[in-house]
C-alpha cells in the first residue's frame, strides 16, 4: 500500500521487502551503487508502508476515545505532516540498526521496530517545521502549503498541533518501547535533542533579527547555530537510536558516533543553505526563503568574507528584502564572488575529511555505517 494513499487505513500491512533487507546485511561493504540506490528505496518503501499502523495506533488510543473529533483532526494533521519527505531521518534510524546490529538478530520484527523508532524521529521533525514554518512565514513544505497556511487550521491552531505532534511521539515511544531497556536512555535523548534544537533555534533567530548589523554573521556563530539547530536531531538523533535499539553495540561506537554525526550533520545543513538559494524548487519541493528572513546561512557569512565595501552596501540594502530584485541581486552577488564554485571546493574537502575520520575507527560495522551515511549525505541536490 503506498504511504500517499494512506488516509484509506488498514490494520495490516505487508512487509514484503523486509526479507531482501535482511539479505543486504552481510553485503553492504561491497554493494555497488545501483545495489546501494536500490537498498535504500526498498528501507523507504518498508518504512512509508508501516505509516498507516503508526497513525492508527494513536488514533486509537484510549485517551481519545471520550472525544472522537480528536482522534479525527489528529489523524488528518499527523497524515498532512509526516507524508510526502523525503523521511531521511527516520530512515537513517532503521539504516544505523540494520547495520551495526549482529546479523543473526536481524529480523522481521526488529526492522519493523527499527521503523516504529524511525517514526517516532519523523515526529520530532513534524513537530520542528510546523513551528519553524510559523516562525520563518514560510508559504510552501514538500509542495504544498505550510500546515499554518491551510484556511482550517491558522497559526494558533498549528502551535496547538505542533504540542500534539510532541505528545503523539512520547505517547507512541512509550507504547512500543517501555519494555526495552533502553527506554529511558531513548526517551532522554529525545528530550536532549528538543532542547539542543531549541538554543539553536533561538540563535538563529535572535542573529537574523538585527536588521543592517551582521557583526554576528561569522563563521563561529554560524557553526555554533548550525550545530544546535540542525547537527544534532539531523544525525546525531537517527543514529543513536538506532545504536540504542541494536544488543550489545561496543562502547567505541556511541564515543564515535556523535562527533562524526556532527561533522556530517555540518555538510548537511551548508548543502540546504546553498539548495535553499540555488536549488530547484520542483525537487525541494519548498521556496528558499533564506534571503528574505535575513538568516545567517553559509553563503551569507563567506558573502561577508569576501566582498568589497561597494558589494557590502549592496548586501547591506537588499539582504532581508523581500523583494524579488533585491533577492535577485544577492543572489548575482554570490554568483560574482564565486560562490557556487566555493561551495562545491568546501563540500569535497569536508567529505574527504569525514572519510579520513572514519577510517580511524577501529570496527568495521561502524565504518561502514557512516561511509553509507556520508555517501548518503554527499552531493545531493535536494
Amino acid at each position: 500500500m503506498s504511504v500517499f494513499n494512506c488516509l484509506k487505513f488498514t490494520r495490516k500491512v505487508t512487509y514484503k521487502y523486509w526479507p531482501q533487507l535482511i539479505r543486504y546485511k552481510n553485503n553492504s561493504a561491497n554493494m555497488t551503487t545501483a545495489s546501494k540506490n536500490l537498498e535504500i528505496i526498498n528501507e523507504k518503501k518498508m518504512f512509508d508502508d508501516l505509516l498507516p499502523e503508526v497513525i492508527m495506533t494513536l488514533q486509537n488510543k484510549s485517551k481519545l476515545s471520550e472525544v472522537p473529533q480528536i482522534g479525527d483532526w489528529l489523524k488528518k494533521m499527523l497524515h498532512y505532516n509526516l507524508v510526502g519527505g523525503k523521511h531521511t531521518r527516520g530512515i537513517t534510524t532503521v539504516i544505523s540498526y540494520k547495520t551495526i546490529e549482529k546479523p543473526e538478530k536481524v529480523t522481521e520484527h526488529t526492522l519493523k521496530m527499527a521503523c516504529k523508532l524511525g517514526w517516532c524521529v519523523e515526529m520530532f521533525q513534524a513537530y520542528c517545521i510546523v513551528l519553524d514554518d510559523i516562525m520563518d512565514g514560510s508559504s510552501v513544505r514538500r509542495g504544498m502549503p505550510c500546515w499554518y497556511r491551510r484556511p482550517e487550521v491558522g497559526i494558533t491552531c498549528a502551535f496547538n498541533d505542533s504540542l500534539l505532534i510532541h505528545s503523539s511521539l512520547f505517547e507512541f515511544l512509550k507504547t512500543n518501547f517501555r519494555t526495552n531497556p533502553n527506554y529511558m536512555k531513548m526517551f532522554e535523548l529525545f528530550n536532549e535533542t528538543l532542547w539542543r534544537t531549541s538554543m539553536g533555534q533561538h540563535l538563529d533567530h535572535v542573529t537574523g533579527n538585527r536588521k543592517t548589523d551582521y557583526s554576528s554573521f561569522t563563521l563561529d556563530r554560524y557553526y555554533t547555530i548550525i550545530k544546535y539547530k540542525a547537527a544534532y536531531y539531523t544525525y546525531n538523533l537517527p543514529v543513536s537510536l538506532g545504536l540504542l535499539l541494536a544488543e550489545n553495540v561496543d562502547e567505541k561506537i556511541y564515543k564515535s558516533a556523535q562527533d562524526i554525526c556532527l561533522e556530517i550533520g555540518t555538510m548537511f545543513q551548508i548543502q540546504d543553505d546553498f539548495i535553499d538559494c540555488f536549488g530547484d524548487e520542483i525537487k525541494t519541493g519548498k521556496v528558499g526563503t533564506d534571503i528574505q528572513e535575513r538568516k545567517c546561512t553559509w553563503l551569507a557569512v563567506q558573502a561577508l568574507q569576501r566582498c568589497t565595501e561597494a558589494q557590502r552596501t549592496v548586501f547591506k540594502a537588499c539582504y532581508g528584502s523581500s523583494e524579488p530584485a533585491h533577492v535577485e541581486r544577492i543572489k548575482r552577488l554570490y554568483e560574482d564572488l564565486h560562490l557556487p564554485q566555493i561551495y562545491k571546493h568546501q563540500e569535497k574537502a569536508m567529505y574527504d575529511n569525514i572519510i579520513r575520520q572514519i577510517e580511524n575507527i577501529p570496527i568495521e560495522a561502524a565504518r561502514v555505517l557512516f561511509k553509507k551515511l556520508l555517501d548518503i549525505t554527499y552531493n545531493r541536490q535536494h
